[in-house]
């Protein structure tokens, strides 16, 4: 993996014509992991390369480098497989130029400003109908509990599993644990396929060489997610942050999750300070703030949160609280946290807490879209 990060770098200033394998702007594990692994897929395996017509694949993290810190846990599992910073590519170390000539395949998301150019889409979310897709962009979208599993199962296709490929198995392994809540029941983020191409790559790379246990895999990097004592509130709300706004752009709702609860961030110092910063950076009209809490002591219970703040549109606050309250797929089960006081927002419990910011997200962009 590492001489192929080596060697993409030096597409970023070539001539030919290349393929951006583009993970999403919130840059967690799993869109980080899944933009690396699946470049390193197509840049090894030919047939791929001739039906997509592209011979050259950079993986792209879709964040500016000067944010890569931000992403404790990815920082920390890339770190543990020597996978440098100096050889990772992030998105403002490309010109607008390239991008625009590039195709672009997209993982972990497939609403994107390049989604007109793209020949290949991996999610595992629903179908968002607002995006424009090309006709003949190969669509793979199944709702299984991490993206890596799709790449996963690729590559154990296609008999990618040598020593050759040790640290690619080994980082989708490590995604797969992380996203489904090490298969918690309570969490119920995995399905019968994580389930299958997680015990498949731990079949192939137990034959290679001694692994930690999925126990190890999953404290570590819940540990490395949630270690946040060097960054300060306002690199809070950016560590996974997305941004979501209407066709015309007129309107914006920026949506940050944290390794903690709501309840827990609005305590913070400079929390009020840090968020209407976060608005006026982003133009924002509305926060929609989203708190996770994962004990790893007691079963990997999980807790959620939400609270919702009101910048400048409270006609378009109303909205999406309403629309929180009553959506059904999925029912988010939520109720009012009558114990926070802050910005005048409103807080919630979450009940549901399978449902995550994916199953969130459409709700809120169908609201945005129809709010005009």
């Amino acid at each position: 993996m590492l001489n192929f990060l080596k060697l993409s770098r030096k597409f970023i200033n070539g001539k030919e014509p290349i393929c951006l394998v583009l993970g999403n702007e919130a840059c967690d594990l799993d869109s980080a992991v899944s933009a690396l692994s699946l470049s390193y897929f197509y840049q090894h395996n030919y047939q791929h390369q001739e039906a997509l017509k592209c011979r050259n694949f950079l993986p792209v993290l879709n964040i500016p480098k000067h944010d890569y810190p931000l992403k404790t846990e990815v920082h920390y599992l890339f770190q543990q497989l020597s996978l440098s910073e100096e050889y990772l590519t992030f998105r403002d170390e490309l010109s607008v130029e390239l991008m625009r000539s590039s195709k672009f395949v997209l993982v972990d998301h497939h609403n994107s400003p390049w989604s007109k150019q793209a020949i290949v889409v991996f999610d595992h979310r629903p179908r968002d109908e607002t995006v424009e897709l090309p006709l003949n962009c190969s669509i793979n979208l199944e709702l299984v509990g991490s993206c890596c599993t799709l790449i996963a199962e690729l590559m154990l296709k296609a008999e990618m599993t040598t020593v050759k490929e040790i640290e690619v198995l080994k980082l989708l392994r490590s995604t797969i644990v992380l996203d489904t809540v090490n298969f918690s029941e309570s969490a119920k983020r995995a399905t019968a396929k994580d389930h299958e191409i997680c015990c498949a790559l731990e079949e192939r790379l137990s034959a290679i060489s001694q692994q930690e246990t999925r126990k190890e895999v999953f404290d570590n990097l819940v540990k490395a997610r949630s270690d946040v004592r060097s960054l300060t509130t306002f690199q809070l709300l950016r560590k996974d942050m997305k941004l979501i706004s209407d066709a015309q752009c007129n309107k914006k709702i920026v949506l940050p999750g944290f390794p903690m609860l709501v309840q827990e961030f609005i305590k913070k110092p400079l929390a009020e300070e840090a968020l209407k910063e976060c608005a006026r950076t982003t133009d924002s009209s509305i926060i929609l703030l989203l708190g996770m809490h994962v004990d790893i002591d007691q079963e990997n219970s999980m807790q959620r949160d939400l609270g919702l703040i009101n910048i400048k549109d409270s006609q378009l606050f109303a909205s999406v609280k309403r629309k929180l309250e009553t959506m059904s797929e999925p029912n988010l089960q939520l109720q009012e946290n009558n114990d926070c006081y802050f910005m005048e927002g409103c807080f919630f419990k979450q009940g549901n807490i399978k449902a995550t910011r994916k199953h969130i997200l459409p709700a809120v962009n169908q609201i945005l879209n129809y709010s005009q």
